[in-house]
C-alpha cells in the first residue's frame, strides 16, 4: 500500500481523498457537536459536504455571534428570538446557555427538521417554542419563495416582497407557496414576552421584520444581531435603527462580503 501511495501522483492522491470524503460525507445521519455551546448535541444532515454543515458539527459556525453576545448580555432566563431559524442550530445554541426561544421559520421543511433536532435533543425542547410564521410588516398571509433541498438551498428561502441576495433567476426552481405572517409589535401587544436577544437571518427581509418591530425596538431595546443581505438594506436600515436609539457595529468583518455582512445593533 505504501509504495502504491509513494508512486501516487499528487493530483491523483487529492482527488481519491475528496472521492473518499465525498463518500462519507453523503450518508444522512445523526452527527455529534463537538465544542461551543452546542457541544454534546445531535444535528441531523443529509450530507456534510458544504462548509456550513461542517461547522455546525465542529462547533465553529458563526462563532463571533456568541462571542459578542456573551460580552454583552447574560442568557440565562433571557428570551430569546431566532427570526429565520433555519432547522435550529442558533435556536439549540441559545437554549443551551438557557435563553427561553421562540424560533420562528416560515419554512415547513426547515421547521420539520427543526422538530427533528429537538426531539434528539429533549433536553433543550422545555426551552424553545417554535413559531411556522414569518416575522413582517404586516399581517396575514404573504407569498414566500423556498427550495424542497435542505442541502443546500432552503437555507435561500424568503418573503416574496424582501430584497434577496441573488438575482431573480436564482431562485427560477423554488416553489411559490402561501405563509401566515404576523408583526413582532403585535405579538408583544398580544402577549409575547418581549426578547432580550433576536438573531435575525432572512435572506433579505430583514427590513421588513423590523419595520413591524419598531415598537419593540423603542420600548424594549433587544440586542439585535442582524444578518444584512443586500447594500440597499443597510441603507435604509441604519436610519430606522439608530431612530430607535441604536449604535451599530459590525462583527466579523473580515469576512463580510460586498452584499452581505452581520450587523450587531445595542
Amino acid at each position: 500500500m505504501m509504495n502504491r501511495l509513494w508512486n501516487t501522483s499528487p493530483a491523483s492522491l487529492t482527488r481519491a481523498l475528496a472521492r473518499r470524503w465525498g463518500r462519507l460525507t453523503a450518508r444522512p445521519g445523526w452527527h455529534p457537536v463537538q465544542a461551543g455551546p452546542l457541544a454534546g448535541a445531535e444535528l441531523f444532515f443529509d450530507s456534510l459536504r458544504l462548509p456550513e454543515w461542517r461547522a455546525m458539527v465542529a462547533g465553529t459556525f458563526d462563532d463571533f455571534l456568541y462571542e459578542a453576545l456573551q460580552a454583552r448580555i447574560r442568557l440565562n432566563g433571557a428570551v430569546g428570538w431566532d427570526v429565520g431559524a433555519h432547522f435550529g442550530y442558533h435556536t439549540l445554541a441559545l437554549a443551551a446557555l438557557g435563553a427561553q426561544v421562540v424560533a420562528f421559520e416560515p419554512n415547513a421543511l426547515n421547521a420539520a427538521r427543526l422538530q427533528e433536532n429537538l426531539a434528539r435533543n429533549s433536553g433543550l425542547t422545555t426551552r424553545v417554542r417554535l413559531r411556522p410564521e414569518a416575522l413582517s410588516d404586516r399581517e396575514g398571509t404573504l407569498e414566500f419563495v423556498q427550495s424542497a433541498d435542505l442541502e443546500e438551498t432552503s437555507s435561500g428561502s424568503h418573503l416574496a416582497a424582501a430584497t434577496p441576495p441573488a438575482e431573480e433567476s436564482a431562485y427560477a426552481r423554488f416553489q411559490r407557496v402561501a405563509v401566515s405572517s404576523v408583526r413582532a409589535d403585535v405579538l408583544i401587544a398580544s402577549g409575547e414576552p418581549p426578547p432580550t436577544v433576536m438573531k435575525v437571518d432572512v435572506e433579505g427581509a430583514e427590513l421588513l421584520v423590523l419595520h413591524g418591530a419598531r415598537e419593540l425596538l423603542r420600548r424594549h431595546k433587544p440586542l439585535l444581531l442582524v444578518e444584512v443581505h443586500h447594500i440597499r438594506l443597510m441603507f435604509h436600515l441604519r436610519p430606522l435603527l439608530e431612530g430607535c436609539g441604536y449604535r451599530l457595529a459590525l462583527l466579523d468583518e473580515t469576512h463580510a462580503g460586498p452584499s452581505r455582512c452581520f450587523l450587531l445593533a445595542e
